[in-house]
């Protein structure tokens, strides 16, 4: 039997050391629905992990990749509840919120705000920014655009740094 499927020691150590550092990211994300999702979590969390070490990438700062990773998998698995629970509501029961006017306005011109900043970035930090307010992880815009990962990450870093000042020309802070 092939043992390349087989996980590499550094792992089990690595799952062993950080175990509840992803139980406690899935506990102050998901809130009263940690303890029904944290298993699922910490092993999304684990097989990414694994996927980084098989392809010998090497992770300079495991605890923070791992806690982005347990962030990112338990909002993922949150909107995946969110969606389901929506599909068994009957229609009639769903109603539309209703929107305060002077909000959906602010809204809509902080959308046009950046959408006029995305639009000035050159091309290829447009696409790593985009995507990655889409909510795509580094791994995913690297694959859908065939970039190197060093690439889409110095991409997505570029581009939204790029995106934050221009949106702070525009009058636009973070804070």
């Amino acid at each position: 039997m092939d043992d390349t499927s087989a996980p590499r020691p550094e792992l089990a150590e690595i799952v062993a050391r950080y175990a509840r550092l992803v139980r406690s990211v899935v506990r102050k994300v998901a809130g009263s629905k940690a303890d029904r999702i944290a298993d699922d979590v910490e092993q999304r969390v684990m097989i990414a992990l694994w996927k980084q070490l098989e392809g010998e990438r090497i992770i300079d700062h495991p605890a923070s990749y791992i806690y982005r990773s347990a962030v990112r998998e338990t909002v993922r698995l949150l909107r995946g509840d969110a969606r389901s629970d929506m599909d068994l509501l009957p229609d009639e029961t769903i109603e539309e919120p209703r929107a305060d006017p002077e909000a959906a306005l602010g809204h809509a011109e902080l959308a046009r705000a950046l959408e006029r900043a995305l639009a000035w970035l050159s091309g290829d930090r447009e696409r790593a920014a985009r995507a990655h307010l889409t909510g795509f992880s580094v791994e995913e815009i690297e694959r859908l655009y065939g970039w190197s990962y060093q690439k889409a990450r110095n991409l997505i870093a570029r581009g939204m740094a790029d995106l934050r000042a221009r949106l702070r020309d525009e009058g636009i802070d973070e804070g």
